[in-house]
């Protein structure tokens, strides 16, 4: 999809992708260590990091800023 988009591919396009995938997941509920989780709260947890890329993105901030949004999200839903 993203190739799609920039009408170009290159080997880094992707990069890091996995590791947004399994912080929805957590964020979402699901233990790592059990592996015991729900469908919906997958979807809720990548509805957050989709939102807050789309909020950073729009309002035209730094991409550095999103990284700390995405580590704040992490920890407060560890804390939680």
């Amino acid at each position: 999809m993203l190739t799609g988009r920039t009408t170009s591919g290159t080997p880094t396009h992707g990069t890091l992708y996995e590791l947004d995938a399994i912080a929805a997941v957590v964020v979402g509920g699901t233990l790592l260590i059990g592996g015991r989780g729900t469908i919906v709260g997958t979807v809720l947890g990548i509805l957050i990091f989709n939102v807050r890329t789309n909020i950073v993105t729009q309002n035209n901030l730094n991409t550095a800023l999103q990284a700390i949004t995405k580590g704040a999200i992490i920890v407060i839903a560890v804390l939680i």
